[in-house]
């Protein structure tokens, strides 16, 4: 760690921190270094960055996120120029050359190269100096051998530059929109010759034709077309934002314990790759001081607080993203319908270069094809009406085409000292790009925010999808709300609507975005905005921001039941207001929504008829029936009993943002009691052998039973990470979120992280179960478990006193993506054991914490 710099001595220690401290050193030395930082770190490697100027600030930035992390930004650069198949070979499934393909096509260094010189001119120097510092980081490093592990002696890790960076945070902006759709973009192309004749062809120069002919042997660039084109895509991937989401609460004076307010953040993203959290703490004295996370190539804090406001971000379910259905030519599926016209589809070429197994490049070429809403999407694996025929093609369009607003909206947040600056960093920007925001101030306030960017719907938009939505055809892509529209492409009345007064042309205004401002509390859990507080719900919103007033996921009904609990029995106590340590332990209880009246009504149903058919034989419930008796009702460590119930509800698992099928419920959903329901077991069957609940239980057994995992075992011995390839499982707490649980820890397919190097193993999913499969030890030998790979990444408790912030955290997989790092396991290890880490934030705190620092100078 920090392997460049020299032992640090007490004085610079404490001349460094007079710098945090807001004291400048009258003879500071103005020599011609452009950047000056000084950088403190504390426990975990947590860095304390101090500039005077916001270029100094993102050089200390950039230094220090390269120190072990060079190759994770590094492998994005490579990834968003189109040029991993160069690098890396075409990938299983070719998923590279889909990638290069869809990232080809979309040029963001093209975007980036115009978007960049119209930045503020402070974002302009922190960006500057972000790439400066970075690649000096670089710079330092005598060889590839030196190198973090995962990219050592790479030949495509180089210096980056603005446009680079710029055109990585367009990338970011993407995520669970844009970049859900690179491999439906590649594959898609026009039906096959048929539809034309070959008389036709000879004297048509017209696009069809000229692909056509390509299609023939015209092409000489190796044809992969035909093998792409099988790609298999992931409903949930595609049309929803699964992989990614969170918990966050935020608690105004009325329901805290001790403080001014309180905050819990547990946002749930990958525990790989470019999406990990890195916790920094950021100061440019009288202008900046905002300590939390951010991301690898981000040189601001996304989650934290400064002395006044903390905040917290959860995925919203809002749309990023509208899919249009074409109305084709009969005559022509290269132009579709628009009103009273038909309008041509166009196409652009992009060729990349794909490493051979001899490391020669074998070029390849294909034609990705536009309307004016956006790209054209081939969707047909997850139903032949959505792919390209020669009635209709899917085209979609993506609110955050362009969104270069994300970083100075960030920062300005990070300068706000009270609810009405923070919201004009809303109003001023209009840039967050996919996610809600909670936030506490020290005056004893709670805010909620959809700030993201959505489409602006027509009102004829809107009431055709209201009505759309329930139909057979489409309800399994609007999931409960979860997943995604479809409108008709051939009406201009399903445009987005130009308000004029947004952040970009067609998104909803922020002055329309759902919000609200309270003292007791708000939460938020990836359902939509509508009981934000269930005691004010927010309603009359676009459905763009997900719908109200149905199903919420079992994880959010959750999350209300624990915050808005005033029995005086629930986790806040007898007062119902939260202290600081009953506040982190709604994290650590690892409760769960069935484990009570379902799990009991279970136990009593098996215990009463503890036989059933199972695949024409009777099966003895007794032994699970004990187990469930005598489970805990939580997911910790030692629990026994905890994956039977996993198993047990997995057979009931739908993909919707209910999670579970209403067969296993008597009480149906009432919007009158949405956090109540649904509930209690189906109703038992008059043919008992047989009743669906009762099999569902055997089946889970008896999956169990099959891999030999004992249904007492302990959840510690099942539940674990495998970091990296190779290295030892860390068991770890947490459930699924279709277990009702606040907690969560899972095994997701496919991450939405988008890197190769350094990935937690997980093996290869087992239908039917939520285990996974794999050879651990290389013996040959598979080994069935549940390998976490997402869920509960950054946790951080915050209070405000009359003293200030104080806050906690849990940083789950550490500050670094290399495996022959002391810190890739260490924070691991203290998550697993419920050691909470204090972010410290005083320069006194810090001062006394200090275990490294150095000056930062360069050019």
């Amino acid at each position: 760690m920090h392997k460049n710099k020299a032992v640090p001595s007490l004085v610079l220690i404490s001349s460094v921190l007079l710098t945090l401290s807001g004291c400048n050193d009258s003879d500071k030395d103005v020599n011609s270094n452009k950047y000056n930082a000084s950088i403190v770190y504390t426990e975990n490697s947590v860095p304390h960055i101090s500039a005077e100027d916001y270029g100094s600030l993102g050089y200390g930035v950039g230094y220090v996120q390269a120190d072990e992390n060079l190759c994770t930004l590094s492998e994005q650069i490579v990834k968003l120029k189109g040029e991993k198949s160069t690098f890396f070979g075409a990938g299983e499934g070719f998923k590279n050359v889909l990638s290069d393909v869809g990232y080809k096509a979309l040029d963001l260094t093209k975007e980036a190269t115009q978007l960049f010189p119209q930045q503020p001119e402070y974002i302009q120097e922190l960006i500057d100096g972000y790439v400066a510092g970075f690649n000096r980081s670089l710079e330092e490093r005598s060889s590839p051998q030196n190198y973090p592990s995962p990219c050592r002696d790479a030949d495509w890790v180089k210096p980056i530059t603005n446009i680079d960076l710029m055109a990585y945070h367009l990338d970011l902006a993407r995520l669970a929109s844009g970049r859900n759709f690179l491999s439906a973009m590649a594959i898609a192309q026009p039906p096959q010759a048929s539809v034309v004749s070959s008389k036709r062809l000879e004297n048509d120069d017209s696009l069809l034709s000229q692909f056509i002919k390509k299609r023939s042997g015209v092409n000489k660039t190796k044809d992969l077309s035909p093998l792409i084109a099988n790609t298999q895509l992931d409903s949930e991937f595609v049309l929803t934002s699964e992989g990614i989401g969170s918990n966050g609460w935020a608690l105004g004076r009325d329901r805290v314990e001790g403080a001014n307010s309180a905050l819990l953040s547990n946002p749930h993203f990958p525990w790989q790759g470019e999406l990990r959290f890195y916790a920094q703490h950021l100061t440019i004295p009288g202008e900046l001081n905002i300590n939390g996370v951010g991301m690898i190539g981000l040189p601001s804090v996304i989650i934290g607080h400064n002395d006044h406001l903390g905040w917290t971000h959860t995925v919203s379910q809002s749309k990023r993203f509208t899919l249009y259905q074409l109305e084709l030519d009969p005559q022509n599926p290269l132009k579709y319908k628009y009103g009273d016209e038909y309008r041509d589809i166009t196409s652009e070429k992009v060729t990349i270069n794909i490493k051979q197994a001899d490391g020669s490049l074998q070029p390849y070429s294909k034609e990705v094809f536009f309307s004016h809403f956006g790209p054209i999407v081939d969707l047909g694996t997850l139903s032949p009406s959505l792919g390209w025929n020669q009635v209709s093609a899917i085209a979609f369009r993506y609110a955050n085409a362009g969104n270069d607003r994300m970083l100075s909206q960030w920062i300005d947040m990070a300068k706000a000292n009270d609810t009405e600056s923070f919201y004009k960093a809303f109003e001023d920007n209009q840039g967050i790009p996919w996610v809600n925001t909670l936030m506490v101030a020290d005056d004893g306030s709670a805010t909620y925010i959809d700030g993201s960017q959505t489409p602006m719907l027509s009102p004829m938009a809107e009431a055709y999808w209201s009505q759309a939505s329930r139909s057979p055809q489409l309800a399994p892509i609007w999931q409960d709300g979860a997943g995604s529209m479809l409108l008709p492409g051939n009406n201009p009345a399903f445009e987005w609507v130009n308000t004029g007064n947004a952040g970009s042309d067609g998104n909803v205004p922020f002055a329309n975005a759902p919000k609200l401002t309270r003292y007791d509390y708000l939460y938020n859990a990836n359902s939509s905005h509508w009981l934000t507080n269930l005691e004010n719900p927010l309603e009359g919103y676009s459905q763009i921001y997900g719908p109200e007033n149905t199903i919420r996921s079992p994880r959010t009904r959750y999350n209300a039941q624990l915050i808005s609990d005033m029995s005086g029995t629930g986790l806040a106590g007898s007062d119902n207001r939260f202290s600081f340590a009953e506040l982190k332990e709604v994290l650590t209880h690892n409760g769960s929504l069935f484990a009570s009246t379902l799990r009991e009504q279970l136990v009593s149903r098996c215990t009463q008829y503890n036989q059933v058919n199972l695949n024409g034989q009777l099966y003895d419930l007794s032994e699970a029936c004990t187990v469930l008796a005598n489970w805990d009702g939580t997911y910790n460590l030692d629990s026994q009993g905890a994956h039977l119930m996993r198993e047990f509800l997995a057979n009931y698992l739908v993909k919707s943002h209910r999670s579970l099928s209403s067969d296993l419920f008597l009480t149906k959903f009432d919007p009158a009691q949405p956090i109540a329901t649904p509930s209690e077991l189906a109703e038992i069957s008059d043919d008992i052998l047989n009743d669906p609940v009762l099999v569902a239980l055997a089946s889970a057994a008896s999956r169990l039973a099959t891999f030999n995992i004992e249904l007492d075992a302990r959840l510690g011995d099942l539940q674990y990470v495998v970091k990296a390839e190779g290295a030892e499982p860390i068991s770890v707490s947490g459930g699924y979120t279709f277990e009702g649980i606040f907690n969560m820890a899972e095994a997701r397919f496919p991450s939405r992280s988008t890197s190769d190097l350094a990935n937690v193993a997980i093996g290869n999913a087992i239908a039917g179960t939520s285990l996974t499969e794999l050879d651990e030890n290389g013996d040959g030998v598979k080994t069935q478990a549940y390998r976490v790979s997402h869920g509960a990444s950054f946790v951080m408790a915050l209070q405000f006193t009359d003293e200030g912030p104080e806050a906690e955290m849990f940083l789950t997989y550490g500050q670094s993506h290399d495996p022959e790092s002391e810190l890739f396991f260490k924070q691991t290890h203290q998550y697993k054991n419920n050691e909470w880490q204090e972010m410290l934030f005083s320069t006194e705190d810090i001062i006394e914490n200090a275990k490294d620092s150095f000056q930062l100078q360069g050019n």
